[in-house]
């Protein structure tokens, strides 16, 4: 029986039908696993439920997904994937730009808590955290890197990503988020000005 010519990816490399619903069948229980963490977080992420909704065995689910924390960790890989793939206003400069992606952040909070007290006592999300978090400071140091003295880069970013833990999890308003984040930008990113002049 033919399966039909092979679907071919961005980079040539052609794949199987196999491969393809293999595919599908991940983003389904992706998408499902996304609808439980959207509509009740966490604690609402479940396997068993999963499965019912998209009526196949729970062992289909754990063939995908090995365990529920590989689950988590791979649908707030996608959730965030979107939200910082979205394009912020070039207009805002940079420190606009910043505070936009600190926004994107969040909306995710819940999840984002829920990420680092799991890190605690699981590999997968504390390795999954760790990389994100590497990820973001790289970004925020690229963002920076001709506006502090490079000296104090690594500082600098240490020093504002501590605060944006912060104030995400004493979860302020936007508005005292922004005046708390702008205000500390100014004066970690006034220092190569105050240096210069």
């Amino acid at each position: 029986m033919s399966r039909g010519p092979p679907v071919v990816t961005l980079a040539g490399v052609p794949r199987t039908r196999h491969d393809v619903e293999r595919e599908e069948k991940k983003s389904e229980i992706l998408d499902a696993a996304e609808r439980q963490l959207m509509e009740g977080g966490v604690s609402a992420l479940s396997v068993a439920a999963i499965a019912r909704e998209l009526g196949v065995a729970q062992n289909a689910v754990y063939w995908y997904f090995t365990s529920r924390d590989e689950l988590f960790v791979a649908t707030l890989e996608r959730v965030l994937r979107r939200v910082l793939h979205r394009k912020p206003p070039h207009s805002a400069g940079m420190i606009g730009i910043i505070i936009w992606f600190v926004d994107r952040l969040a909306e995710f909070e819940p999840l984002m808590a829920a990420m680092n007290d799991r890190a605690r006592t699981s590999p997968v999300v504390a390795d999954f955290r760790d990389e994100l978090h590497r990820q973001l400071r790289s970004m925020l140091v690229g963002a920076i890197q001709g506006s502090v003295l490079p000296g104090e880069l690594d500082t600098t970013a240490d020093v504002f990503v501590a605060a944006v833990e912060g104030v995400l999890v004493q979860g302020l308003s936007r508005r005292e988020r922004t005046r708390v984040l702008r205000f500390l930008l100014g004066k970690l990113l006034r220092q190569r000005s105050g240096a210069a002049s």
